[in-house]
């Protein structure tokens, strides 16, 4: 047994069952049937360690019983994974019909390797559980036994490599779609390793009795990693592109907050969301970005307030009187109004207040939060001195 079968499997399994916990008891049919896969797999994967099935044996006092409840699981995990496909990706209305006659399948075929494993079996006290079946191949009962096992392995893993890959355009570009290409990946090396143990036993039970048959075959043990990880990789990156983008969005706010919080102090009269500090506002859980859009909006209107009460108090210049400073290419610069918005909230009798920029033409929503995480990189970046200072500077020159 390879060392990554020990511990390294069995821990990430149970990870993944334990971080989806939440979501399954909470969530949809097919959360549930999924966290289902993957309980399955963890405890498939937890039978395999000596240690584990020596507490087995100690507990039941049956030598090889950990075979007869990984294969359990492994029968458990394939109806899992077929209900979450079928649920996520099947086509046309589901029959509650069919899935009875699913679930009465499964319920058979791990009835049916129960009876053959207690009754049918020979049990070696002295020998490795996995001899139970690999040293016993030509024998009729172990014969049906592995082939319910590799008919539901094969029939759960083509299905889903298929459905997966039939579907994988109907997600969005990214690691959405990533996630599932991995899940048709992995149900494919399923199949793939389904059809090698097929023709493998097949040529072991052709062959006389050998001392060393039951040992372990390195691409029966490679396969199923693979295969594995592909899964938990699937699994893992719709919640990462989750993660990626609260990070983002985490981020932006950071850099959105000194300029919003000035602009919360000079124009109390805007409606601004709940006053927090910079640090307290990373402790905010849940999807933030309504939260950046939100700030962006209010950020944006209050600059609109500045320029109205500029242009009534004849304060306020047209950025053309700077010889076009405050533009490149048509354009204002993210410069030019963190210059300007400086000089406002300044409020300093003697300034001279910098050119108000042209507004801007009409943007969507991330494309005004991109202009103003420009506008907020500029505005830290300004001098907090004297007027004289900032009148020295070229205006709208540094960040676009």
């Amino acid at each position: 047994m390879y060392s990554i079968y020990h511990f390294t499997l069995p821990a990430l399994m149970w990870a993944m069952v334990l971080w989806r916990a939440p979501s399954a008891l909470g969530g949809t049919r097919a959360s549930r049937f999924l966290w289902g896969f993957l309980a399955a797999v963890a405890v498939a994967l937890t039978t395999r360690p000596p240690e584990v099935d020596q507490v087995i044996r100690t507990l039941t006092g049956s030598p090889d019983l950990s075979v007869l409840v990984k294969h359990l699981a492994v029968l458990a995990s394939n109806y899992s994974v077929l209900e979450y496909v079928i649920t996520v990706h099947g086509r046309g209305p589901q029959r509650a019909r069919a899935a009875w006659l699913r679930l009465v399948a499964v319920v058979a075929a791990a009835l049916a390797l129960t009876v053959l494993f207690v009754f049918f079996f020979e049990h070696d006290p002295s020998a490795p559980p996995t001899r139970v079946t690999d040293a016993h191949l030509g024998d009729p009962a172990v014969r049906l036994y592995e082939t319910i096992v590799y008919v539901y392995l094969g029939i759960a893993t083509a299905l889903s490599a298929k459905l997966f890959w039939s579907n994988r355009r109907s997600v969005p570009a990214g690691l959405l779609r990533a996630g599932v290409v991995c899940l048709a990946g992995g149900g494919a090396t399923g199949f793939l390793y389904t059809l090698y143990r097929v023709v493998f036993l097949a040529r072991q039970e052709s062959r006389p009795e050998l001392p060393g048959r039951g040992t372990p075959d390195a691409i029966s043990e490679i396969l199923p990693v693979i295969s594995l990880l592909l899964v938990v990789v699937g699994v893992g990156l719709p919640p990462l592109r989750t993660l990626v983008r609260y990070v983002g969005d985490q981020y932006a706010l950071w850099r959105l907050h000194p300029l919003w919080s000035d602009l919360l102090h000079a124009v109390p009269s805007v409606a601004f969301g709940p006053r927090m500090g910079r640090t307290r506002d990373l402790f905010v859980a849940g999807d933030r970005t309504l939260d950046v859009a939100h700030r962006a909006f209010e950020i944006r209107d209050a600059c609109l307030v500045l320029r109205d009460r500029s242009e009534a108090s004849g304060e306020g210049r047209p950025a053309q009187a700077a010889g076009g400073a405050a533009v490149a290419d048509g354009v204002p610069t993210a410069r030019a109004e963190a210059e300007w918005l400086l000089s406002v909230l300044r409020e300093e009798p003697d300034a001279r207040r910098a050119a108000a920029p042209p507004l801007a033409d009409s943007r969507t929503p991330a494309e005004e939060v991109a202009w103003l995480l420009k506008v907020a990189a500029a505005y830290g970046q300004l001098p907090r001195g004297g007027a004289a200072e900032t009148e020295q500077r070229p205006a709208g020159k540094g960040v676009r």
